[in-house]
């Protein structure tokens, strides 16, 4: 399994900080923390693959309760752009911590369309790799819908949805299936190690840019907060590989350690 690690560590738990400058163009970015861990095993309550997902109508239904955040890195002029799910209609998200970290962080476009919205960073929790921001607007928001975890079951199919790539546009889906669930994982921001207890793996291809996304079930609800990616092997394209395996946290779980509770 190859493994290659983005970003740097920074903060402690639960520390507050306030965004800095406002919207900008949209460039590019690659921000995607990659994992390994031990190989995924059967889970109780494991079923089989249900009826094909419809992942067009799946991914438009959830489309504007996603959005892709801006982050410029030091040296200026670098930017970074990920995902984060709406999870309050007041205007807050949630997102990993990688995707802001200690970097300048600007905003977010809502849906991947439409103009830059100033927002600012409410909570970092470094050691549970998890952020959660808040729009400087007031935009019409819709939450994502969010699922518990007594509704996931392994080998159901699920689709992973977000800023595949880091490129100015729409959040884009693919579609996949849950593999393993309670996976402990570990892997690198910067020069440090994240360690994460409980995770969900599914199989679903995905790319740098899609950490913050949505990993959803086949009702279309948010079961999960994408936080890692690994490969099987090295890729052999310039444009880069997707990543075969996805690791998200599960939403609930990601609610919960950053001390907020998911209301209309």
């Amino acid at each position: 399994m190859s493994v290659h690690p983005f970003g740097k560590r920074g903060g402690g738990k639960g520390r507050l900080r306030s965004a800095a400058g406002r919207g900008a163009p949209l460039l590019v970015a690659a921000l995607l923390a990659l994992v390994i861990g031990a190989p995924a095993t059967g889970e109780e309550g494991a079923s089989t693959p249900s009826t094909r997902l419809s992942v067009a109508a799946l991914s438009a239904d959830v489309m504007p309760s996603l959005v892709d955040t801006i982050t410029f890195s030091d040296p200026a002029g670098t930017e970074l752009l990920g995902t984060g799910i709406i999870v309050s209609s007041s205007g807050l998200i949630l997102t990993d911590y990688h995707v802001i970290r200690d970097e300048v962080f600007i905003g977010v476009t809502i849906g991947g369309v439409g103009g830059v919205y100033p927002a600012s960073v409410v909570i970092t929790d470094p050691d549970d790799d998890l952020a959660l921001i808040r729009l400087d607007a007031d935009p019409p928001l819709r939450p994502a819908p969010l699922a518990g975890p007594a509704l996931v079951r392994v080998g159901e199919p699920v689709v992973a949805i977000g800023n595949a790539g880091g490129r100015e546009v729409a959040p884009t889906a693919a579609a996949g299936q849950l593999v393993a669930l309670h996976r402990t994982i570990e892997y690198g921001v910067g020069s440090g190690m994240v360690s994460l207890a409980g995770t969900m793996e599914a199989r679903a291809p995905i790319f740098a840019g899609d950490s913050g996304g949505a990993l959803l079930d086949g009702a279309g609800r948010v079961i999960g907060m994408i936080a890692a990616g690994a490969s099987d092997g090295p890729c052999a394209t310039r444009s880069g590989c997707p990543l075969p395996l996805v690791f998200a946290i599960p939403i609930e779980q990601a609610l919960s350690e950053i001390g907020f509770t998911a209301t209309p």
